[in-house]
Order: structure tokens, then sequence, then C-alpha cells
């Protein structure tokens, strides 16, 4: 077994008892205080059991030596996700959060829900005095985005009370934080729509229809009006047509989203009250990866809306929300270019 020893801490490579996930073995230090200060590692007795994660945190931010010449290198090989696991677990404790591995999960025995890598407490709790305020899951960028398995767990996660938190990792190796939220869309209007009798199809589903009067929201031509395919009373079963019906059920007035590169903008009242809250995606054109979600949420932050991705589940329609948090719950690290 090999030892080593500075002024301050031991560390000595854990039997193969305390093998982590991935067949790298914990690192085990003789010392709580990481613990009792920052929540670094798992305490047993009276040492820390340290996962890969965590090692390379101390190693970065607690002097601490590798514990062996080439234990990154092996550790990486048999853990590719390591060093954005690192980035990321450098992000959420820069403001002196706490963070809890999932190599640690059982042990600690913490509920948690399926999917989630990491806990986080706020930087005035500690897992020794209370339940985390976060669960924690993290992508790189260009990974593939997962709409039903995203709504699933963030579900699951507000029923334990905490925040679903997303940080994602670029190829620059910057961080940046979201939360993911399921978002039940109100609105106050009444939904009008048209017989039909009389109109005239146009292209892609259009239709122009020769009725007189005021019909708010509704573009009107020489007399008629311009309707999409979801305006008129007929059944239509697309998932397109189902999720206008769905937000014009919610009381919500359903018009064109191009202006914003999206299907459908939603207002809770009438267009001349208020602006649209709501950029809503087509259900064919939800983000095939992180970087267009990403994309989808910046872009509706910038002009004071929220992006809706729809998720349609047999006769009901849900709706995710990956939102910015609030500027003192954001987590992010910005790499120093050489």
């Amino acid at each position: 077994m090999r030892v080593w020893e500075d002024r301050r801490v031991q560390v000595v490579f854990a039997t193969r008892r305390y093998m982590a996930p991935g067949g790298i073995a914990d690192v085990r230090v003789t010392t709580r205080r990481w613990w009792d200060k920052s929540a670094i590692g798992r305490p047993m007795d009276d040492v820390l059991l340290l996962c890969p994660t965590d090692v390379v945190y101390c190693h970065d931010h607690r002097g601490m030596e590798w514990p062996s010449e080439d234990w990154f290198h092996d550790a990486l090989r048999k853990r590719s996700s390591l060093i954005h696991e690192a980035l990321v677990n450098e992000a959420m404790r820069q403001p002196g959060n706490k963070v809890l591995w999932h190599d640690h999960f059982k042990e600690m025995d913490f509920e948690f829900i399926d999917g989630t890598q990491a806990l986080r407490w706020d930087a005035k709790n500690h897992p020794a005095r209370g339940l985390p305020d976060a669960e924690v899951r993290w992508n790189h960028a260009r990974s593939e985005f997962d709409i039903r398995d995203l709504l699933n767990w963030c579900r699951a996660v507000k029923e334990l009370d905490r925040f679903a938190e997303m940080l994602i990792v670029d190829d620059d190796l910057d961080v940046v934080s979201y939360r993911v939220k399921e978002v039940q869309p109100k609105g106050r209007f009444e939904a009008q729509f048209f017989d039909g009798d009389g109109a005239i199809g146009m292209l892609n589903g259009s239709s122009w229809v020769s009725e007189k009067g005021d019909a708010a929201g509704i573009p009107s031509f020489l007399g008629g009006h311009v309707l999409d395919e979801n305006s008129l009373s007929e059944v239509n079963d697309n998932l397109g047509a189902r999720v206008a019906r769905d937000m014009e059920d919610k009381g919500l007035l359903v018009r064109t989203g191009f202006k914003y590169g999206v299907r459908w903008r939603a207002y809770e009242g009438d267009m001349s009250e208020n602006h649209a809250p709501w950029l809503v995606s087509h259900p064919h054109s939800l983000p095939a990866d992180w970087t267009s979600a990403c994309q989808g949420s910046r872009l509706s932050s910038g002009v004071n809306k929220t992006m809706l991705l729809p998720v349609v589940e047999g006769d009901s329609v849900s709706y995710v929300a990956i939102v910015r948090p609030p500027p003192d719950a954001r987590w992010s690290t910005t790499r120093r270019r050489q």
C-alpha cells in the first residue's frame, strides 16, 4: 500500500471494499476537517473517503498531492466523465455550496431521485445538519436532449421539495447552470373557433373564411380571417394541434412565434393588455441536444419570456421550462485561456 504524507494530511489508497463505481478505489484521508468545513468526501470513523471527483477538487483547491504519480491518468481512463464532473463540482463549490457526489449516495443514506448525479446544499447548510437544497445533473453541450426523461426527473425532484438543477459544460470547459421545472401556464382568454363553412384552403393548412367581426388576435384580410390549421372546429389529431388546443383550453391566446424562432407565442389575456410571457416549441421541433435547449432558454429570457417545451402524454400535454436561475443561484466557471 502506497502512503504519502505532507505537513497537513496523510493519504492512502483505500482497500477494495471502498471501491467506487468505475473500478477506481476511493482515497482515504486521515482528517475530518474537510468534511466539517466544506462537506468534501464521506466521513467514516475518524477519516474521509474521497471519490475521484473529490480527489481532483482537493488537489486543485486544498493542496493535496495526487495519491500516486499516475493516479489522474488511470482515473480518467476508467471514468471518462471525470474532467467534466470536476468542472461542475468546482462551479457549484465556488460560492461555498456543499456538494455530495453519487459515489457516496448509498453509504450516506440520503434519499435521491434516479438519474441524479450530485446533491447540493446551500453555503449556509451542511449534509450533517439537514437535507439537500437541490438535486443536480450535468451534461455536455453536445449531449442528447431527452425531454421525457427530464420531465420525469424534475417532477420527482419537486416532490422532494428540491430544485432540479442542470449544469452544462461546453467545449471551452466553461460551465453554466439552469433550473428545470414543469410549468402549468394559465390564462383568462376565451378561445374563439370558426365553423369552417365556406373556408377556402391556403398553403400549409391555413384557410380563409369570410366571417366578419372582430376576432381577437386573428389576422383579417379583405373582409375575412386568415386561420392557421388549429382554428377550425373539426378535430385535428396531429401533435401540433393538440398542443395549441391544450393551451387554448388553459385560457391562453395562442399566436405564431415565428419572429422569435419558435412555433407559438402565448398570452395570458388580450394582446393589447400584456406581452406574451410564453414562447412554445412545436413537439416536432424540440431540441436535439443541450446546445439547442440552452439557446432557446437564453433567447426567450433575452426578450423577457419563458420557453416551454411541450410533452404530449396520452390525452394530456405537459410543459417543461429550462430557465436561468436568479443571480444569487447561478453556478458557473469560465476557464482562463492560455
